[in-house]
This record gives C-alpha cells, sequence and structure tokens, in this order.
C-alpha cells in the first residue's frame, strides 16, 4: 500500500498502480494504472485520484455564470427592482467575462484582489471598483447559503482606498445661491429651483411630487414617494430602463414640510399659469412637468440645469448639490442638527453630521467660542488664565 487507498507493485515488464475509493455515498471503486516505472505509476494513480475528488466536489455545483440567473432572481425578491438589475448590470459587465466560468467554491480572495486591480488599472474609479466588490461579496454570500461555497474569500478583502476623486461638489455659498434664487425668476426652471433650495428635498423626491401633495390651507407638503429613471429587469429576464415610483429611501423620508410663503406664492403662479394653458392640476397631477405640459424628465431636468448655470455664469454642481447647500446653509443659519436631519429625511442625525459638519465651520467655531466663554477668566492679564487656577506663562 502506498497510501490514499492506492496499491503499488511490478507486473511483468510495467509497473501497476491501484486506487481502491470510496464514493461520498459509500460505494467502493477500484481503479488501475500501468506505467513502465513505478513513480509513474504512482503519478498516474494520484493524478486520477485528484480527479475523482474533484469531480466529486463538482458534483452539482453551478459555476458563477450558471448560478447567475437564480442569484439575481433571489435578489428580486429581497431588494429594489432597481437595486437588483444594478447587481446584473455590474456582475454581467465586470465580473462575469473574468470568472463567470470559476465554481464559487474554487474562488479564493487571491482572485477577488487580482479581479479588483484588474478593473482598476482599466481605468475604473476607485468607488466602482469597491462596488463591484461589494456585488461579488453579495453573491458569494448567497453561494454559501445555497451550498455552492463553504465560505466567502470576499470578507478577506478589504476595499480599495479612496483616491479622492468624487462627483461631489463643494456646496454653492450664500451668495451663489442668492444669486441663483434671484435668477430663476420666470425662467421654467423656477419652480424646481424654489423647492429644491427651500426644502433641500432630494431630485427623485421633488419629481414624484403631485399637486395633492400639496395643502394649500395649512401651507404643508407631504413627501412620500420618489421617482427617477432607473435600470429595470423585464419579465425575459433582460435589461431595460424605465421610469419607476416608489417609496423614499429610508421611513425618515416620508415627512411633512412648512412651506414658506415665498414657495406658496410660486405654486399658486404655476397653477394659474397652467390652468391658462388648459393644463390639468388635478390632485394625480404631477407638479413638475415639461415644456410641453408632460411630467418633467430627469434628462429634461439635467440639460436645463446645466442650460441655467452656465447662462448665469454659475459654477456648475451636481443637481443632488443644490440638496448640499440647502442643507449646509440652514446648518449656518443656526437651525438645531435635529432640525435639518428631520426635515432632509435622514435616518439619524449621525448621518447629518457625517455628510455635513465639515462644510459648516460654525459648528467647530461655535464650540471653541462657548468652551472659551465658558473657561476663561476675564479678569486674567494677557497671557490669559483660567478660571480655579491659572497657568503661569514662564512655567
Amino acid at each position: 500500500m502506498y497510501g490514499d487507498g492506492i496499491t503499488i507493485w511490478k507486473d511483468k515488464s510495467n509497473w501497476a498502480g491501484q486506487l481502491r475509493y470510496v464514493h461520498p455515498d459509500g460505494r467502493v471503486s477500484k481503479f488501475q494504472r500501468r506505467r513502465k516505472s513505478r513513480q509513474e505509476a504512482i503519478a498516474a494513480v494520484k493524478e486520477l485520484l485528484a480527479s475523482l475528488q474533484e469531480k466529486e466536489k463538482k458534483s452539482g455545483k453551478a459555476s458563477f455564470q450558471e448560478l447567475l440567473p437564480e442569484f439575481i432572481a433571489y435578489k428580486l425578491s429581497t431588494v429594489r427592482p432597481n437595486t437588483a438589475a444594478d447587481y446584473k448590470h455590474q456582475l454581467e459587465l465586470w465580473v462575469m467575462p473574468k470568472i463567470g466560468q470559476l465554481y464559487p467554491v474554487d474562488l479564493t480572495p487571491k482572485d477577488v484582489l487580482s479581479l479588483m486591480t484588474e478593473l482598476k488599472e482599466s481605468g475604473l474609479s476607485t468607488g466602482t471598483v469597491n462596488t463591484v466588490r461589494t456585488r461579488l461579496s453579495a453573491f458569494m454570500s448567497y453561494a454559501v447559503m445555497v451550498g455552492q461555497a463553504k465560505s466567502n474569500p470576499c470578507s478577506h478583502v478589504r476595499s480599495f482606498r479612496s483616491d479622492g476623486n468624487s462627483q461631489v461638489k463643494e456646496p454653492w455659498t450664500f451668495d451663489e445661491v442668492s444669486i441663483a434664487l434671484r435668477e430663476c425668476r420666470g425662467t421654467q426652471i423656477e419652480l424646481f429651483m424654489m423647492l429644491a433650495t427651500l426644502l433641500g428635498s432630494r431630485k427623485g423626491e421633488l419629481l414624484a411630487l403631485r399637486w395633492g401633495d400639496i395643502n394649500f390651507e395649512t401651507a404643508l407638503l407631504q413627501i412620500d414617494k420618489t421617482r427617477s429613471y432607473r435600470r429595470l429587469i423585464d419579465e425575459q429576464g433582460n435589461l431595460v430602463n424605465g421610469d419607476i415610483e416608489s417609496d423614499p429611501k429610508t421611513f425618515s423620508g416620508f415627512r411633512r414640510l412648512p412651506l414658506a410663503p415665498s414657495i406658496l406664492v410660486a405654486l399658486m403662479e404655476e397653477r394659474f399659469k397652467r390652468q391658462e394653458l388648459g393644463h390639468s392640476t388635478s390632485a394625480t397631477d404631477y407638479l413638475l412637468r415639461g415644456v410641453k405640459g408632460g411630467k418633467l424628465s430627469n434628462t429634461t431636468l439635467e440639460r436645463s440645469w446645466n442650460r441655467f448655470c452656465d447662462e448665469n455664469n454659475l459654477r456648475r454642481i451636481r443637481i443632488h448639490d443644490i440638496r448640499h447647500t440647502a442643507i449646509t446653509q440652514a446648518m449656518e443659519a443656526g437651525a438645531r442638527l435635529e432640525e435639518v436631519s428631520q426635515g432632509a429625511g435622514h435616518s439619524s442625525t449621525d448621518i447629518t453630521k457625517r455628510i455635513y459638519a465639515k462644510y459648516v465651520p460654525a459648528l467647530a467655531s461655535g464650540f471653541a467660542t462657548v468652551l472659551a466663554e465658558r473657561l476663561s477668566d476675564p479678569s486674567a492679564e494677557a497671557q490669559g488664565a483660567l478660571l480655579g487656577g491659572g497657568v503661569n506663562a514662564d512655567n
């Protein structure tokens, strides 16, 4: 016996190797290989053993490509349809061409790192590469759940450090937003600008607004949905683009906001203008409309926004950065963090603080000012002494 159920002996002019192989179900099979030398016979039998073990390991297993439809069907039942479509798009575009033929059980941390490095070197941003890693990690977690892998190798590979490149722009200053509000008067973008800058709502939330969401008597605006143009999966499993309306991003996104007099005036003027043109302003009609009266599309809004910035020599920022501007201005004006978080629809004040604190120097300066006023001795000499026992400047 040579080990691993292998027996080697000399058979006339050749060496014979026999493998006694026990299958997972308990069956026993015997295989023989003959070679000219003892070492060749051993190598042949061990190669056969490895082949049988690999075959048993792959029995009932699926490759990434084969498992993908099943994974996407699972995601459709657990996340929003557009999110599942994003999974499908990103995995098919960047993962399947590289590892689609591999089995999840064979994927190693080194494979994951190699994939991420290759994508980064191909020109993808760090953010996109890290997103691909997240998608693949979710895929591997599913593979573990359904018995197609024993562990998730992505958990051993960290996301790449941010390279500092971001689409996010610095919020407008007070002067910039003041100019924008003044110059938008009488333009196609006026109502959107008023709502975006004075409410700080998300673009999708504003696009989803209907006249029925406004209560003119109480001067309140109800936000309970969002509209966007997203990637979707049709009934045949193909990727398509479509306009979808859904619940807000988080439960905190459901909120009622008071309308300032300037917004109410703009809304009443818009309603009067629509009625003069013969356009409906019923409760189910969208608040923001295109030039021809149809609902305002994301493409039209983006085009109008960029043109407005260029024509008025305004620093071009993303539409979502108007929201950053509104929130930053509210905090600069002294609004409490809890008020800002609630009005913005954030799920917690931690999110508000983490995103916007760096744009509001008053938060840090206020801390320093209050602390100094609390602990400084007004009668102290120029070198400064702390109340209750000063510091000798000579020590």
